[in-house]
């Protein structure tokens, strides 16, 4: 019988617990069953209508054509404004972004690849800030990379830790410093000290700074985001080093519910963005045509009409005072932080153990009323294998009804999770 080889890093990517446990609830959903799929980032809010109306236009003009492997110069030129205007609305010092400092990609996780491909040998090391989003492990194996995690403690609201305990982290091999603020799963925003401490670290070791952005715009609660892009070292040699190794990754999916698109954006010198961009034109060749149009249309609409910002910010404030309400009142044992930026809220369990036995109960074998959640455990935002093992992620990607609802199932859910696990335990002493 024949037997597939396959190339030594296929073996290092697994599907994330995110995938896995969507998986399952697309297949309740197909079973004409109701499920509350809190495990993914995917909101539930119309895309803004502007986009509709630009691919249309593209549409029309039945032209749908190849593009240029760093993207459509008018959506790189739109970003661009865009980018500048966000700094200046809010009255702060920024680098001026122009469009040569602009490269699309199919999304922000092909904009990391990508970045990974350009600048890391097989066995380089990215260090990155624990918890953070689980798909960087793969998409750093791609490139043979290592990823390795400075942790965080929940107790002390995920702070960076001091400079000693980071330079401890980095050797040889280091390449960059991978950052995400606002957080996925944490929803922490970085403050301005501590990313100007991380630009020192990075200049003073030569190294790349890497930041996605991707939730900048996603703040549900009163303090903004803070950009690398603000950075000032107060010194012009300083500041020039760090230009030179500075790059930004953000992305249309959340900010305009456009997930399923597949536009995302490195921001950096422009020597970085055309040697990246020639991954670009070895992998996907381009990037879509009309989507392209369509999205260019959605920065251009922002800039004059950015109460769309302040509206579905509303929104997911609303959920998320729904939700810490819920929390508070249904699961009053568990300990959650109050989330600042992104959608996601951690929370922990202490009765528990290990999660992940409970998601997959909450989700394939208890119901309320014909309801489920999917949730998605937390072990997989850590490279610690101590650390998350009672902890999960939810997100904020349904009505504040629906949330409370959820919150609600979950509890419930619990009970009869820890009487099953009585009643085994309790077999077992009889076996024994």
């Amino acid at each position: 019988m024949f037997e597939p080889k396959f190339a030594e890093r296929s073996k290092l990517l697994k599907p994330s617990s995110i995938r896995q446990m969507m998986a399952i609830a697309k297949e309740l959903l197909a079973q004409g069953k109701t499920v509350y799929e809190l495990n993914i980032g995917q909101p539930d809010i119309p895309c803004i209508p502007e986009f509709v109306d630009g691919i249309m236009r593209k549409a029309e003009s039945r032209q749908i054509n190849y593009t240029p492997y760093n993207g459509e110069t008018y959506l790189r030129e739109t970003y661009a404004r865009y980018l500048n205007s966000y700094f200046d609305r809010r009255g702060v010092d920024h680098l001026v972004i122009d469009t040569e400092n602009i490269l699309v990609c199919a999304g922000a996780s092909h904009c990391l690849s990508n970045i990974f491909l350009t600048i890391c040998n097989p066995g380089d090391e990215v260090l990155t800030i624990e918890p953070f989003f689980s798909p960087y492990q793969g998409f750093l194996a791609i490139a043979g990379g290592v990823l390795k995690a400075i942790p965080t403690e929940a107790e002390n609201d995920f702070a960076l830790p001091s400079n000693e305990v980071i330079e401890s982290y980095i050797t040889e091999k280091t390449k960059a410093i991978l950052i995400n603020t606002p957080n996925n799963p944490s929803g922490r925003i970085m403050s301005y000290e501590e990313l100007e401490r991380l630009a020192r670290l990075c200049v003073e070791h030569d190294i790349y700074l890497i930041s996605d952005e991707v939730y900048r715009e996603m703040i549900i609660g009163d303090e903004e985001a803070v950009s690398v892009l603000q950075i000032d070292l107060h010194d012009d040699e300083l500041n020039e080093k760090l230009i030179n190794r500075m790059i930004v990754v953000d992305s249309a999916s959340k900010t305009f519910s456009l997930c399923g698109v597949r536009i995302g954006f490195v921001i950096s010198l422009q020597p970085i963005v055309n040697t990246i961009a020639l991954v670009n034109a070895h992998t996907v060749a381009c990037i879509s045509d009309i989507m392209q149009y369509g999205v260019a249309s959605c920065y251009d609409a922002v800039m004059w009409r950015p109460e769309y910002i302040e509206e579905f910010r509303g929104i997911y404030r609303e959920r998320l005072e729904a939700t810490m309400e819920a929390i508070h009142r249904y699961l009053p044992k568990c300990i959650v932080s109050r989330p600042k930026g992104a959608f996601y809220v951690m929370i922990k369990f202490p009765e528990l153990e290990d999660v992940n036995e409970f998601c997959h109960y909450t989700l394939e074998h208890f119901n309320m009323g014909g309801e489920t959640v999917a949730l998605t455990p937390a072990k997989n935002f850590y490279l610690d294998p101590k650390l998350g093992k009672n902890e999960v992620r939810i997100a904020l990607v349904v009505s504040p009804e629906k949330m409370k609802r959820s919150i609600q199932i979950v509890s419930q859910s619990l009970k009869s999770y820890k009487r099953y696990k009585a009643n085994i335990d309790s077999h077992m002493r009889q076996l024994l």
